[in-house]
């Protein structure tokens, strides 16, 4: 690595942004390299190498001059490292499971910070685009397995795989995908019969795979994208045909899968449920109580848990943790929630949401600013669902999780762009 890094291109874009792109696009295809023409399984671990190399050479080629705003994250960055590496002096257990428990905490915070300094708006415009075409070609792969091979519920991943949890994936595209096309068409940017066809699509795929969670984001969605953009006949319009899509679609999955989407007692027992598969596990809302009344007893415990990556697992027996041995059980591996504060206290997760309360409030200011209006709603509506994938599952902490991030970082690449700075970038360069 060397200062002139930053500077060498290739076909018009510096080193660095490539490295950028890898980290962007392997999440989208690692899954299938790795199932379908099993590929080694370093390749999964090759974003790593990626985003460390590209982070140092940030650093070293000085591009880390920027807003004040921007600035922010990389306080809380910092700050969060600080205070996972002095509570691990107290929790020490072994050097490789915090190296460990490090990557899978920080690594999606580095890919946000990297897209931020090394994208532009026309990697912008690039990166939106394709992860539509990724959505249907997505949207065919999957139908194909539902039909054709009878894979559904959360095996049911299309590109993404077809291992148990696949659609986790599948909930974080169709949420972006969703967001994106909504807003666009609340600002007149995208025509109604698109938007009808991608929220139609999702809410199948999402019926076919029981992701009976995105129901529930999709309303928050639709309700965000009412409220945020102007009155006109044409909301009425495409709201009238959301409920009648969405209906038909909590149709197919109470048919498929006896789970009514509608029903108050089944979404107050998705949130209360003190257990998810077994009598012994842990609930996905319930997960912290829990673990706060039965694990983490002692009052600095609470606050601080039991040190980063000591509650955690991997493929590499040298950081597969004696805890996780003893209480994989407890599928609290499951839920980022939980995991999160095992290892890092009520501390760690107050730390984990402001991230995404930070997020939103500069997206919000910078909107306010005259900064780029899809790309600040993207973001804002993004982190709310973050708050709630928190909670749900652990697909934070799996490669997808950086198109999330990117996501998040939308309008700061925006505002870091010298070009979008003197004029704001118009939403139909990005649709």
């Amino acid at each position: 690595m060397n200062g002139n890094l930053g500077k060498i291109y290739i076909r018009k874009r510096p080193v660095l942004t490539w490295l950028a792109y890898f980290v962007f696009l392997m999440p989208f295809f690692v899954q299938a390299l790795l199932q379908f023409f099993s590929v080694p399984s370093f390749l999964k671990y090759s974003i790593d190498v990626v985003w460390i190399i590209a982070l140092f050479g940030v650093l070293f080629t000085r591009q880390i001059k920027t807003e004040r705003q921007i600035a922010v994250f990389w306080i809380f960055v910092v700050f969060f490292i600080s205070y996972t590496l002095i509570a691990y002096l107290f929790n020490f257990q072994s050097v490789f499971y915090y190296l460990w428990g490090f990557r899978n905490n920080f690594r999606l915070y580095a890919a946000f910070i990297l897209f931020i300094f090394l994208f532009d708006r026309e990697d912008i415009k690039f990166c939106l685009k394709f992860i539509d075409v990724f959505f249907w070609v997505n949207v065919v792969v999957s139908f194909v397995q539902f039909f054709a091979f009878g894979i559904n519920q959360d095996y049911l991943g299309g590109l993404f795989g077809v291992d148990l949890g696949a659609n986790a994936s599948t909930l974080i595209l169709l949420s972006i995908v969703s967001a994106k096309s909504i807003l666009c068409y609340m600002n007149g940017e995208e025509k109604t019969w698109l938007c009808i066809a991608k929220c139609s699509a999702s809410l199948i795929l999402a019926a076919l795979s029981e992701l009976k969670f995105f129901f529930l984001i999709f309303t928050v969605i639709v309700a965000y994208s009412l409220f945020v953009t102007n009155f006109s006949w044409k909301k009425l319009l495409i709201l009238s045909a959301f409920a009648i899509i969405t209906a038909i679609s909590g149709t197919i999955l109470t048919a498929l899968f006896d789970s009514n989407v509608f029903s108050v007692k089944d979404i107050f027992d998705l949130i209360t449920s003190e257990n998810y598969s077994s009598s012994r596990d842990l609930g996905r809302f319930t997960a912290i109580p829990t673990i706060s009344n039965t694990i983490l007893t002692g009052v600095p415990q609470k606050l601080f848990g039991m040190g980063l990556g000591n509650c955690d697992t991997s493929a590499f027996a040298i950081c597969n943790t004696p805890f996780f041995q003893s209480h994989q059980y407890l599928n609290y591996n499951w839920f980022s929630s939980a995991f999160v504060f095992l290892e890092t206290g009520f501390i760690g997760v107050v730390m984990v949401l402001s991230f995404f309360v930070i997020c939103f409030v500069l997206a919000f200011r910078e909107r306010r600013r005259g900064g780029n209006s899809l790309l600040c709603q993207m973001s804002m509506i993004m982190s709310i669902i973050c708050v709630a994938l928190f909670f749900y599952n652990a697909s934070l902490r799996t490669e997808v999780g950086y198109i999330a991030y990117f996501v998040l970082a939308l309008p700061f690449i925006s505002l870091r762009d010298k070009e979008s700075s003197q004029q704001s970038l118009s939403n139909r360069q990005l649709i």
